[in-house]
């Protein structure tokens, strides 16, 4: 199998609300929108996020592995996101891991290090 593009999608009942969360934790808006019920990210090359207007959805799992993921809980305090501090992930030399929620529940972690 040759993937070209991996789409990660999180599902909205509060399509606007979350698309302007989500807009705040990766620090810019969305660089598109496909269509009408989806705003979508470029995370990097051949990855893109999505917030679908959807108000079925199941909650999901977002995990981004930053450079520094002090700098980026500093970021989103001060947008008034609450992040916890984060702690050490058992195992590995670096590996330094946070998670919250986002206004759904939709878990989001932070980790950086190896």
């Amino acid at each position: 199998m040759q993937v070209d593009h991996v789409f990660l999608s999180l599902n909205a009942k509060d399509f606007a609300a979350q698309s302007e969360w989500w807009s705040d934790l990766l620090g810019r808006q969305w660089d598109r929108e496909p269509m009408p019920s989806c705003h979508e990210w470029d995370l990097r090359e051949g990855v893109l996020f999505q917030v679908l207007d959807n108000v079925k959805g199941e909650p999901v799992t977002v995990t981004l592995h930053v450079a520094d993921v002090d700098a980026e809980i500093a970021r989103l305090r001060k947008a008034g996101i609450d992040v916890p501090d984060p702690v050490r992930v058992e195992g590995f030399d670096t590996l330094r891991f946070a998670e919250f929620a986002d206004p759904e529940g939709n878990t989001v972690g932070l980790l950086d290090g190896q």
